[in-house]
This record gives structure tokens, C-alpha cells and sequence, in this order.
């Protein structure tokens, strides 16, 4: 069984579209946890205990992101809703860490 990173927008500038990217990301999180690896979306489970609002704490559940990754043995980019500024940084560490990267629509 792999790990697998999940990669998708969470932030969002209504409550529609915050909405709409937390079923984006269980949709690919499901994806993958059906083909028999193990799916790691932080920025689910983070973003219960830490504020999205709160610059320090993002930073806070931005930086353990990035360490998980780093641990993961490949990363799904949801690229359907387009690619984030913290998308970029995860899609960069993956490629410096020689990952499988796999974009999904």
C-alpha cells in the first residue's frame, strides 16, 4: 500500500466554493483509498483544528503539510478547480523529492 498525498484547493472566497472544494477533495481522497492506497488530505482535517484566518496557524498547518508530503511516497494534483499558490508549493516539493506526481481532472 502507498501513501498518497492529496492535492487540491481548499481556500475559498465563499462558502460555495469553500463547499465545493471540500467535495473535491473527498472525491479524490475516495479515489484513491478504493484502489488500495492510503490517502493523506491534510488540508481537511487540519483546517478542523486550525484557522484558516489566523496567518501563524496557517503558516502552522502549512508547514506540517509540506512534512507529511515529504514522507509520502507520491501526490494526486486535483487540478479541476485550477492550481493554488499552495498547490505550487506542494506540486515543487513533490518534483524535488522525485515523486509520482498524477494530475486528475
Amino acid at each position: 500500500m502507498k501513501i498518497i498525498y492529496i492535492c487540491s484547493p481548499y481556500h475559498a472566497g465563499s462558502e460555495k466554493i469553500l463547499k465545493r472544494n471540500i467535495e473535491y477533495a473527498k472525491k479524490l481522497t475516495r479515489e484513491i483509498l478504493l484502489r488500495g492506497d492510503a490517502a493523506i488530505t491534510v488540508h481537511l482535517y487540519m483546517t478542523q483544528c486550525l484557522s484558516e484566518e489566523n496567518e501563524k496557524e496557517r503558516n502552522i498547518g502549512l508547514t506540517a503539510g509540506m512534512d507529511i508530503l515529504r514522507r509520502c511516497d507520491g501526490i494526486i494534483v486535483g487540478e479541476k478547480f485550477g492550481i493554488s499558490e499552495g498547490m505550487s508549493k506542494e506540486i515543487r516539493c513533490a518534483k524535488d523529492g522525485n515523486m509520482t506526481i498524477e494530475y486528475r481532472d
